[in-house]
């Protein structure tokens, strides 16, 4: 599957903020970006130095680190089966992971998702989820119990 974002990246801040900066002249300016939250996310921008790019605006809550991760998901009734997943990102509430196959996941779903960290510590990690998003193999859940916040968890996604 491939994912074609631009590499240019802002994070909004709650106040739906965002500091656009330049890449060519490293120029910023701050600006509000409320008018783009439930729409466009991918923005085509000029500065005043006259370069054009595109930048892609990160309303999410917490960092997300791209990971290539080995994993087991598995599901809770009404929900049936599991298998095999590759977590392709990671954030301190949740998770995007592909799986195999055919699967019958949808958004709702409840179920357990464990994987081990390819940190020192090769620390596993179990997690209970509810599937948040589903485009064909690709799956977006949510980690639903306090745990969340982990300290390895939060030491791994560290940039």
């Amino acid at each position: 599957m491939t994912n074609q974002t631009p590499k240019n990246k802002t994070f909004v801040k709650e106040d739906s903020q965002a500091t656009i900066v330049c890449p060519a002249c490293s120029s910023a300016k701050t600006i509000s970006v409320e008018e783009f939250r439930h729409r466009q996310h991918v923005l085509k921008v000029k500065c005043k130095c006259g370069h054009s790019f595109s930048l892609q605006l990160e309303f999410r809550q917490f960092f997300r680190k791209e990971t290539e991760l080995q994993g087991v998901y598995d599901t809770k009734p009404p929900a049936r089966g599991g298998g095999i997943a590759t977590i392709v990102n990671l954030s301190l509430i949740g998770a995007c992971f592909e799986v195999r196959g055919v699967h019958d996941l949808k958004i709702g779903h409840k179920g357990s998702l464990v994987f081990t960290l390819d940190n020192r510590k090769e620390t596993v990690l179990y997690r209970q989820v509810i599937i948040r998003s589903v485009d064909g193999n690709r799956i977006g859940c949510e980690f639903v119990e306090d745990r969340a916040f982990e300290k390895e968890l939060g030491f791994y996604l560290l940039p």
